[in-house]
């Protein structure tokens, strides 16, 4: 891949754009943390995965900002040019964020799963006790697959540009990522059809207790699913557009490039909005975590 030094007017306009995006992402997916991390009832398996998401997110939109616009102007040259491109230009770091918030995704699909679909089925199932192992063997997971584009990027002293220069031919690095992504995308599609048509249409979830408060359990199973499901959907409808521009090698200066690569980043703000509208008990939370930040106002009466 090539990286173009030149900056413009355009150029200008998507790293303001790119600076609302990061500082919006910054303080939500910071939100999502703190209310998990003081809120006990929220211990739960399932929103360690959305902090996990939330902690993933903020590495993508802390780095984000740095690369683009280095990733527009000319940076030094030598050792110093060359570290530049290894761990900011070219997003690598990002790109671990990116990798961890798919495959958490894809992990929270298949716990939903089991746990409406084949309640009874306790193998494999995550716990608090186990989810920790999960979260772990992600981040190792993707942080050695990125490991290798840190090892051949370098800076071209002719060209003042990030190249990577690969020993041999690459396409099967490449490949593996295709993999990845696409069994990703095939086992979130799979689960969630799975439960939502137990739950809208065979009824086969929640029927065994709907004269004993079941119907209850069915509506808040949904609402979480559908949350979910949201979350899910944005995700992909932001980072398929790159995944095209990746594969088809489209031309980084091109308008379509610059667009994907923007969804990708907006994807990291869409999630603490999602939780707010989705669910009351995100939403409860994040006003009194945000009520305590609140100045208090003192009235002097004489």
């Amino acid at each position: 891949k090539r990286y173009n030094m030149e900056a413009s007017m355009d150029e200008i306009i998507l790293i303001t754009a790119y600076t609302i995006v990061v500082l919006v992402g910054i303080c939500g997916n910071s939100l999502v943390i703190e209310v998990v991390r003081k809120k006990r009832s929220m211990h739960t398996t399932m929103n360690f995965l959305l902090v996990n998401l939330a902690i993933a997110d903020l590495l993508t939109l802390i780095w984000c900002l740095p690369g683009t616009v280095l990733s527009y102007t000319i940076q030094p040259s030598g050792q110093l040019g060359t570290f530049l491109c290894k761990f900011i230009t070219t997003h690598r770091i990002a790109g671990i964020g990116m990798i961890v918030s798919g495959l958490t995704l894809t992990l929270i699909s298949v716990e939903r799963y089991k746990a409406l679909v084949t309640p009874m089925e306790t193998r494999f199932r995550l716990s608090k006790g186990n989810v920790l192992y999960a979260i772990v063997g992600i981040w190792v997971f993707a942080v050695v697959y990125v490991c290798p584009l840190f090892v051949f990027e370098t800076y071209n002293e002719e060209t003042q540009e990030c190249i990577t220069l690969w020993p041999s031919k690459n396409s099967a690095y490449w490949i593996i990522l295709a993999v990845i992504v696409i069994t990703a995308f095939v086992t979130m599609f799979v689960c969630y059809f799975s439960i939502i048509k137990g739950l809208y249409f065979t009824n086969t979830i929640c029927s065994s207790n709907a004269n004993a408060g079941g119907e209850n359990d069915a509506i808040v199973k949904r609402k979480i699913v559908k949350m979910l499901l949201i979350v899910t959907i944005a995700f992909v409808f932001c980072f398929f557009p790159y995944s095209i521009a990746t594969a088809t090698d489209i031309a980084l200066t091109t308008a379509y490039y610059k667009i994907s690569y923007f969804l990708v980043y907006c994807s990291c703000i869409l999630n603490p909005i999602t939780y707010a509208l989705g669910s009351t008990n995100y939403r409860t939370a994040f006003k009194e975590v945000l009520n305590e930040f609140r100045v208090p106002v003192c009235v002097r009466k004489d």
